[in-house]
Protein backbone atom coordinates (compact mmCIF):
# COMPACT_ATOMS: atom_id res chain seq x y z
CA UNK A 1 0.00 0.00 0.00
CA UNK A 2 1.26 3.47 -0.76
CA UNK A 3 2.41 5.64 2.04
CA UNK A 4 0.16 8.54 0.96
CA UNK A 5 -2.94 6.28 1.09
CA UNK A 6 -1.97 5.08 4.54
CA UNK A 7 -1.55 8.67 5.76
CA UNK A 8 -4.90 9.67 4.26
CA UNK A 9 -6.73 6.78 5.99
CA UNK A 10 -4.94 7.49 9.27
CA UNK A 11 -5.82 11.18 9.05
CA UNK A 12 -9.45 10.34 8.32
CA UNK A 13 -9.65 7.97 11.32
CA UNK A 14 -8.04 10.58 13.57
CA UNK A 15 -10.56 13.22 12.40
CA UNK A 16 -13.47 10.86 13.13
CA UNK A 17 -12.17 10.14 16.64
CA UNK A 18 -11.67 13.86 17.38
CA UNK A 19 -15.17 14.68 16.10
CA UNK A 20 -16.69 11.87 18.20
CA UNK A 21 -14.93 12.98 21.39
CA UNK A 22 -15.90 16.61 20.76
CA UNK A 23 -19.54 15.64 20.16
CA UNK A 24 -19.77 13.59 23.35
CA UNK A 25 -18.14 16.39 25.37
CA UNK A 26 -20.48 19.07 24.01
CA UNK A 27 -23.55 16.87 24.50
CA UNK A 28 -22.66 16.14 28.13
CA UNK A 29 -21.99 19.82 28.81
CA UNK A 30 -25.28 20.92 27.27
CA UNK A 31 -27.37 18.25 28.99
CA UNK A 32 -26.15 19.21 32.46
CA UNK A 33 -26.63 22.90 31.63
CA UNK A 34 -30.22 22.27 30.53
CA UNK A 35 -31.38 19.72 33.10
CA UNK A 36 -29.20 20.72 36.02
CA UNK A 37 -26.80 18.51 37.91
CA UNK A 38 -29.27 17.03 40.44
CA UNK A 39 -32.01 15.51 38.28
CA UNK A 40 -33.26 12.19 39.62
CA UNK A 41 -36.52 10.26 39.49
CA UNK A 42 -39.15 10.74 42.19
CA UNK A 43 -39.79 8.00 44.72
CA UNK A 44 -43.27 6.51 45.13
CA UNK A 45 -43.79 8.60 48.29
CA UNK A 46 -42.75 11.78 46.47
CA UNK A 47 -45.20 11.01 43.64
CA UNK A 48 -48.02 10.49 46.16
CA UNK A 49 -47.08 13.75 47.85
CA UNK A 50 -47.12 15.62 44.52
CA UNK A 51 -50.51 14.12 43.64
CA UNK A 52 -51.94 15.25 46.99
CA UNK A 53 -52.12 18.83 45.71
CA UNK A 54 -55.77 19.87 45.12
CA UNK A 55 -56.67 19.65 41.44
CA UNK A 56 -58.95 21.96 39.48
CA UNK A 57 -60.27 20.49 36.24
CA UNK A 58 -61.97 22.27 33.37
CA UNK A 59 -64.49 20.21 31.44
CA UNK A 60 -64.07 19.45 27.76
CA UNK A 61 -65.25 22.50 25.82
CA UNK A 62 -68.82 22.20 24.55
CA UNK A 63 -71.28 24.55 22.96
CA UNK A 64 -73.05 24.95 26.30
CA UNK A 65 -71.55 26.69 29.29
CA UNK A 66 -70.96 24.23 32.13
CA UNK A 67 -69.57 24.81 35.62
CA UNK A 68 -65.98 23.87 36.33
CA UNK A 69 -65.71 21.09 38.92
CA UNK A 70 -63.29 21.84 41.73
CA UNK A 71 -62.05 19.18 44.11
CA UNK A 72 -62.30 19.84 47.82
CA UNK A 73 -59.07 20.62 49.63
CA UNK A 74 -58.81 17.02 50.79
CA UNK A 75 -56.94 15.09 48.11
CA UNK A 76 -58.35 11.92 46.56
CA UNK A 77 -57.20 8.59 47.98
CA UNK A 78 -57.05 6.96 44.60
CA UNK A 79 -57.38 8.00 40.97
CA UNK A 80 -58.64 5.49 38.40
CA UNK A 81 -58.80 5.65 34.63
CA UNK A 82 -61.76 3.94 32.97
CA UNK A 83 -61.41 3.33 29.22
CA UNK A 84 -64.48 2.46 27.16
CA UNK A 85 -65.32 2.33 23.47
CA UNK A 86 -66.87 5.81 23.85
CA UNK A 87 -63.98 7.49 25.65
CA UNK A 88 -61.78 7.69 28.72
CA UNK A 89 -62.79 8.92 32.16
CA UNK A 90 -60.56 9.72 35.15
CA UNK A 91 -62.34 9.50 38.50
CA UNK A 92 -61.55 9.74 42.19
CA UNK A 93 -63.29 9.33 45.52
CA UNK A 94 -63.05 12.43 47.66
CA UNK A 95 -64.56 12.25 51.13
CA UNK A 96 -66.57 9.23 49.99
CA UNK A 97 -68.07 11.07 47.00
CA UNK A 98 -67.50 10.09 43.34
CA UNK A 99 -65.87 12.85 41.28
CA UNK A 100 -65.02 12.85 37.58
CA UNK A 101 -61.71 14.64 37.13
CA UNK A 102 -61.64 14.48 33.33
CA UNK A 103 -63.37 12.84 30.39
CA UNK A 104 -62.18 12.54 26.81
CA UNK A 105 -64.34 11.14 24.02
CA UNK A 106 -62.88 8.53 21.66
CA UNK A 107 -62.47 9.43 18.01
CA UNK A 108 -65.90 9.79 16.40
CA UNK A 109 -67.67 10.28 19.76
CA UNK A 110 -68.71 13.47 21.53
CA UNK A 111 -69.74 14.21 25.11
CA UNK A 112 -73.51 14.51 25.44
CA UNK A 113 -74.12 14.78 29.19
CA UNK A 114 -71.87 15.13 32.24
CA UNK A 115 -72.60 15.03 35.96
CA UNK A 116 -69.06 15.34 37.38
CA UNK A 117 -70.02 15.18 41.05
CA UNK A 118 -68.94 15.12 43.78
CA UNK A 119 -71.96 13.01 44.55
CA UNK A 120 -72.95 9.40 45.29
CA UNK A 121 -72.77 8.79 41.52
CA UNK A 122 -70.97 10.78 38.84
CA UNK A 123 -71.47 10.08 35.15
CA UNK A 124 -70.57 11.02 31.61
CA UNK A 125 -72.28 10.04 28.36
CA UNK A 126 -70.30 9.62 25.11
CA UNK A 127 -72.31 9.46 21.84
CA UNK A 128 -72.07 8.92 18.11
CA UNK A 129 -75.00 9.02 15.67
CA UNK A 130 -75.90 5.41 16.53
CA UNK A 131 -74.12 4.50 19.78
CA UNK A 132 -74.37 5.79 23.35
CA UNK A 133 -71.88 4.81 26.06
CA UNK A 134 -72.65 5.95 29.60
CA UNK A 135 -69.97 5.66 32.29
CA UNK A 136 -71.25 5.90 35.86
CA UNK A 137 -68.84 6.01 38.80
CA UNK A 138 -69.52 5.41 42.49
CA UNK A 139 -67.26 4.79 45.48
CA UNK A 140 -66.79 1.58 47.42
CA UNK A 141 -64.43 1.69 50.41
CA UNK A 142 -62.78 4.84 49.02
CA UNK A 143 -62.16 3.32 45.57
CA UNK A 144 -63.82 4.54 42.36
CA UNK A 145 -65.86 1.77 40.69
CA UNK A 146 -67.34 2.19 37.22
CA UNK A 147 -70.32 0.74 35.46
CA UNK A 148 -70.84 1.25 31.77
CA UNK A 149 -74.01 1.01 29.77
CA UNK A 150 -73.92 0.76 25.96
CA UNK A 151 -77.01 1.48 23.87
Amino acid sequence: MKRSTLLAVGGWVAAVVVALVAGVTVTNSLSSAVTGPNIRPLSADQVRQELAIPITVSPTPTTKSTPTPTLPTRAPRELRVFATAGGTTVAACVSGQATLLSWTPAQGYHVDDVDPGPDNHAKVKFETDDTEVEVEVHCEAGHPISRQKID
